[in-house]
């Protein structure tokens, strides 16, 4: 009989164990999952990875991310882009510029903005405001806290988490 339960109890752990690595392995593997390895944006994806920001993202329920294509990262100065990934806590402080808590389609921008005189301001994840607004040409813009601008690509790419929006410019860290 003590052999049993012994037995119970040692199954009863190991499942226990598995499932949580399980979760949070399946957890992890969520976080922008809708930017595939053949994306124009599989580099900000992986970059959320080395920054370790998957814990931080999954917290978040739904989040806005504002993606650089992966030609911006390639046309990084020599060593700049090194020197992020070095630095894991540099480089999620440099993607964190580009996340947005909640989840804000295309469509629910446009709504928001004609409320609001086709503008709007959002607060990225370092509490940053990212001004949203629409060109002469209505093209919609984002500018960061420290003016630089970048025109929005693409939009409404699918992920389970994130609304996903590729921007045509990396956003700086504000003042």
């Amino acid at each position: 009989m003590k052999k049993v339960i012994f037995l119970f109890a040692v199954v009863l752990s190991i499942n226990f164990t598995a499932s949580k690595v399980l979760a949070q392995t399946t957890s992890a593997s969520t976080v922008l999952s809708g930017i595939g390895d053949e994306s124009n944006y599989y580099k900000f994806a992986a970059l959320v990875h080395s920054a370790n920001l998957d814990a931080t993202l999954s917290a978040l329920g739904g989040y806005t991310v504002l993606a650089p294509p992966n030609v911006l990262f390639r046309n990084m100065s020599p060593g700049k882009l090194d020197s992020l990934q070095n630095d894991p806590v540099k480089l999620a402080t440099v993607l964190k510029a580009h996340i947005i808590k909640g989840k804000y389609s295309k469509a629910a921008i446009i709504k928001m903005m004609n409320a609001n005189k086709a503008r709007i301001t959002l607060t990225n994840l370092l509490g940053q405001p990212l001004k949203l607004s629409l060109s002469k040409d209505s093209k919609l813009i984002v500018t960061d806290s420290n003016g630089l601008q970048a025109y929005f690509i693409a939009f409404d790419m699918p992920d389970p988490s994130a609304v996903i929006h590729g921007i045509d410019n990396v956003l700086v860290i504000g003042k």
